[in-house]
């Protein structure tokens, strides 16, 4: 993921964005939060699935609400079209 494209979800938090992932699915997902945690090096996206077009294997985290996707797995991210 590049810097704009991180900046782009983080100024994106509870809006919906279309999302590819490295196995191919692309969704609709809700952006509830955008941990960029150098020290820690945690770099991911908590997220709720609004829509998709397959299922994918995600990490269901339950005190936040959604699920969670490690940058390192995502392709792309954009506005809605």
């Amino acid at each position: 993921m590049t810097e704009s494209e991180i900046q782009f979800l983080k100024e994106n938090i509870d809006n919906s964005v279309e999302i590819e992932t490295s196995d191919g699915e692309r969704l609709i997902a809700k952006v509830l939060f955008v941990t960029c945690d150098e020290e820690h090096d945690e770099h991911d996206l908590t997220y709720q699935v609004v829509s998709a077009n397959m299922l994918g294997s995600y990490v269901n985290s339950e005190n936040a609400g959604g699920y969670v996707l490690d940058f390192d797995n995502i392709v792309s991210v954009k506005p809605l079209s």
